[in-house]
């Protein structure tokens, strides 16, 4: 009798729901594909988004950094510095934790600068901290 109950519930689709274990978090090389992917496509809010509403700090060329700022405010300085160019494209180059708690993302940039011929190349290395659950960014350097 059993057996027969058994095989209904299975049969009729009345079974218990498997349980849900969380996902994992995801490593710091997924974030820093997750960044890469959102640079290549001038998502700049989902290239900051990482920061979880902290500040970050930022180093265009030739080497200013700015103060910690908010990341609405490193997403307008971002945008700025890419304005009057066109992504070609972007490579995860590297991605090392520095220990259990720091970690460092390179990502290479090619690019072209509008109406110019040839492209251009920089390093755009990010600085995250671990969370409890995922890679917070803290700051993007980016070196020509």
């Amino acid at each position: 009798m059993i057996r027969v109950m058994a095989l209904a519930t299975v049969l009729l689709g009345f079974t218990a729901p498997l349980p849900r274990f969380p996902a994992s978090p995801p490593t710091l090389a997924e974030a820093g594909d997750s960044a890469r992917a959102a640079w290549q496509r001038r998502d700049l809010a989902a290239f900051v988004a990482p920061a979880l509403g902290g500040r970050l700090l930022i180093t265009l060329p030739p080497g200013n950094q700015s103060a910690p700022i908010a990341a609405d405010q490193a997403r307008a300085l971002l945008s700025s510095y890419v304005q009057g160019t066109q992504e070609v494209m972007t490579l995860l180059t590297a991605a090392r934790a520095v220990d259990s708690l720091q970690g460092f993302v390179e990502l290479s940039r090619r690019y072209r600068l509008v109406g110019i011929p040839g492209e251009r190349q920089t390093t755009i290395l990010l600085g995250y901290r671990r969370g409890r659950t995922v890679w917070v960014l803290t700051e993007v350097r980016i070196a020509p």
